[in-house]
């Protein structure tokens, strides 16, 4: 049982000031470090497949997506905020044949995901953790972590959302659902260039 890897893409940027995910970091833009994450979990067999939420008419995240062998799923409608990006994301995954047990949500202002902890996030599901997994960073505990694993039976979870909202807020009105999975490290969001500043500039 391996799920399928999905990649949100589509984000504006606007709190950044531009496109942010074409920003360097590292010396490549800063999408492509979840792309590399996702794709080395694609060519190990620990995902099934690979799909990327991208923005209609942002070709140069488009073309670093499909270099690496990701299946793209254009959002024309940006706008609508996260919560489109995530219901047309798990839709096009819906399409597939077969269909995948379950999708593994990364967002791509988070860089420095570790794969570690994508690892370590399908195994509790594998195991029968629960109807949604996802990991809590050692150095940030109370905030919600990515990437979150989806059991194909929670991604209506996604239906009750608007606008900017993620997925946490669906899992906090139903937290019962939720297996956190304690890690290493931590996960940042980059939404403006103080907090790409703060990321670790060096090669891991």
């Amino acid at each position: 049982m391996q799920p399928h890897a999905l990649l949100l893409a589509a984000g504006s940027g606007s709190r950044f000031g531009s496109n942010k995910l074409l920003t360097l970091w590292r010396g490549r833009p800063l999408v492509s470090h979840p792309i590399a994450a996702i794709a080395a979990l694609r060519d190990q067999g620990v995902v099934a497949g690979a799909s990327a939420v991208v923005r209609a008419g942002d070709q140069p995240v488009m073309d670093l997506i499909r270099q690496a062998g990701l299946r793209v799923v254009v959002n024309a409608r940006p706008e609508l905020g996260l919560s489109h990006s995530l219901r047309l994301g798990l839709g096009s995954l819906a399409a597939l044949t077969p269909q995948p047990e379950g999708a593994l949500i990364f967002l791509a202002d988070q860089p420095s995901v570790p794969r570690e902890a994508a690892e370590e996030v399908i195994r509790a599901w594998q195991l029968g953790g629960g109807a949604v997994v996802r990991p809590r960073y050692s150095e940030s505990p109370d905030e919600p972590g990515h990437p979150v694993l989806l059991d194909r039976d929670a991604w209506g979870l996604a239906e009750r959302l608007t606008g900017a909202q993620g997925l946490g807020r669906a899992l906090s009105n139903a937290p019962e659902l939720v297996v956190h999975v304690d890690v290493d490290g931590a996960n940042p969001d980059v939404d403006t260039p103080a907090d790409l500043s703060r990321l670790d500039p060096s090669p891991r």
